[in-house]
């Protein structure tokens, strides 16, 4: 349903119908690469998905930007994730948004790991761009932009702590950082009007987290105007008309010319270099190269205002545990590997572990209290867990190797390493089936949670139907065709059916006979009833499933007394066991159905 929604439009763009931005359907990246694709390689259901794949198969190498951290054992081994991982290699076949998202977010993982390392302009200038790209693909930039500037306001407390000379304690260096935090934001933003308070306190030397949080923060909260009506609203304010266009502008003016004032005080030619990226590419995307000035509002408002406002919608209704049940189904091997060896590892004080555990663990919870949980949002959980277990594999592996190797490892140890050893062969080869199973198997059948809402098999092949049908016509001109739009009924047709002329009309037009003689139907299915005249100038109905979707009912019903309960008597075990084998049968899916009507 929404690769039909992404792809038709993108081939309006394609075709020279114009673009403009709906926060309904996230940012414009997607859309403009997607028409340049058709424009270069023609529409298609593989030029709609090809963009997608080869991010999917670029994100293979991104483990590279880490390699002085990761070692190269844990580079192939973050690599080798990425490429069997069920949730990146379903969604990297799959004409959405995530697998540009997750691009863009591990370059801005990398890119403020890599500054705080060396220092490099460039790195900064990446993660301007990153951080555009990634404001223009998808509204989750929110949370990722959020997560790192929380690090970086942490880091940076703590390095402004070390620098104080009274502060020789470890408690009193805690306590003064955790207490410093609220306000790393604050000190960066006044770092070049306070040089005479610094020198009295010891803040001599300017940490590296200052420029990013600088740089992060001022170009994130170019995209915050909207979250103004949270305050207006706990008082009773509400935004509408006149008023809310006033406030807009009035706000969006103030985070923009307020991150200018910031930034061009801190650094003004690495400010006006990143921010000029930054600016550059979101504009011309929401602007569609200055066709849709509305983008302006649409990018700088509207992108947030609507995403507030769907939080409380709950699309999907799914359970707290959401992700809980997915991440085990899906990303077992990263999140027992992954997750359990970083604790491992953070207990030793690894600070890129550290780093990467704030990524997933601040994801995960953002992501379980949101309103909308989607099966697609596994990708955002399974990135982090992937670089995790390529620093446990870099640093637990050699390691392990060299201590076996040296002939003083007691045999225990061998068998230990052997057993752990077979134990991830196993969890490998299980994630290669999952992987295979649902990308290749059944990847058009929800016999799955992370197959959500699919349209059927069943319509290709009546799409080439009706298009013969159509075209058929002694006189050479189209055969009229009329879509029911009841239940969304239109998608995909809208995309099967865009090269032919096509309305969409209510149920009723139909079954009153509204439309051309001889047109082609489709309809929701009993639509048209027995007792209608319209009935007699047609053939027998076409019955079909239009999209169906895996039954959810299951696992939304459970509750903490029939965990317990299920847990104890060991149902709970043996259902996970044979779900895990088997899946569930196809006769179990539920569908919404059509029937397609052939004039006699």
């Amino acid at each position: 349903h929404d690769e039909s929604l992404h792809g038709t439009f993108s081939w309006y763009f394609s075709e020279g119908r114009g673009y403009r931005h709906d926060p309904l359907m996230h940012g414009p990246f997607q859309f403009h690469v997607i028409a340049a694709f058709f424009k270069l390689f023609g529409d298609s259901e593989l030029t709609a998905r090809l963009p997608s794949a080869l991010f999917g198969t670029a994100l293979v190498a991104t483990p590279l930007l880490l390699r002085r951290w990761l070692g190269t054992v844990g580079v192939l081994t973050a690599s080798l994730l990425l490429v069997v991982s069920p949730s990146l290699l379903y969604y990297s076949r799959f004409a959405r948004n995530d697998l540009f998202i997750a691009m863009w977010t591990v370059l801005l993982v990398a890119s403020v790991w890599r500054y705080r390392d060396d220092g490099r302009l460039r790195w900064l200038l990446v993660a301007s761009a990153a951080l555009s790209l990634s404001f223009a693909t998808k509204e989750t930039t929110y949370l990722t932009a959020a997560l790192l500037l929380a690090y970086v306001s942490v880091t940076l407390s703590f390095a402004l702590v070390e620098q104080l000379k009274w502060a020789s304690s470890w408690w009193r260096r805690v306590v003064l950082g955790l207490v410093l935090v609220p306000f790393a934001w604050v000190v960066a933003a006044l770092w070049p009007l306070t040089g005479a308070w610094r020198a009295r306190i010891g803040w001599d030397e300017r940490p590296r987290e200052v420029d990013l949080l600088v740089v992060l923060g001022t170009l994130t909260g170019s995209q915050l105007a909207a979250a103004v009506q949270l305050p207006l609203g706990m008082i009773g304010v509400e935004l509408e008309g006149d008023r809310e266009l006033t406030i807009a502008a009035s706000m969006v003016t103030a985070v923009v010319f307020g991150g200018a004032a910031v930034g061009l005080r801190w650094r003004w030619r690495w400010w006006a270099l990143c921010a000029g990226l930054f600016y550059a590419i979101y504009i011309l995307l929401f602007t569609t190269g200055f066709t849709n000035l509305d983008g302006f509002g649409s990018g700088f408002w509207e992108s947030l205002n609507y995403w507030l406002a769907q939080q409380d919608v709950r699309r999907g209704e799914q359970p707290w545990f959401y992700y809980f049940m997915m991440l085990p189904i899906y990303e077992l091997l990263t999140l027992l590997v992954g997750f359990l060896g970083g604790l491992w590892l953070l207990s030793r004080s690894d600070r890129l572990t550290a780093f990467l555990l704030l990524w997933f663990v601040g994801t995960f919870a953002v992501l379980a209290m949101a309103g909308e949980k989607m099966p697609w949002l596994t990708v955002h959980l399974a990135l982090p867990l992937v670089f995790l277990t390529g620093r446990v594999a870099g640093l637990a592996l050699p390691s392990m190797a060299r201590w076996l190797w040296s002939g003083q490892a007691p045999i225990v140890a061998w068998a230990g390493t052997g057993a752990a050893s077979s134990v991830v062969v196993l969890l490998l080869l299980f994630t290669v089936q999952t992987a295979v199973g649902v990308s290749f198997g059944h990847p058009d059948t929800p016999i799955e949670p992370l197959i959500y809402t699919q349209t059927s098999p069943e319509v290709p092949p009546l799409s080439d139907r009706i298009h013969e049908v159509a075209l058929a016509s002694a006189d050479g001109e189209q055969v009229p065709i009329n879509v029911d739009t009841t239940g969304s009924l239109s998608w995909p047709w809208a995309w099967y059916l865009r090269d032919l002329e096509v309305g969409y009309v209510p149920q009723e037009t139909l079954r009153d006979g509204e439309f051309a003689e001889g047109a082609i139907l489709v309809t929701a299915q009993n639509a048209i009833v027995p007792t209608d005249p319209v009935r007699f100038e047609y053939q027998e109905p076409v019955e079909y499933r239009h999209r169906w979707w895996f039954q959810e009912s299951g696992y939304k019903s459970t509750t903490w007394e029939s965990f317990r309960t299920e847990l104890f008597d060991g149902s709970l075990i043996s259902d996970w066991v044979s779900f895990m084998n088997d899946r569930v049968e196809e006769s179990t899916i539920g569908s919404f159905d059509g029937e397609v009507w052939f004039p006699k």
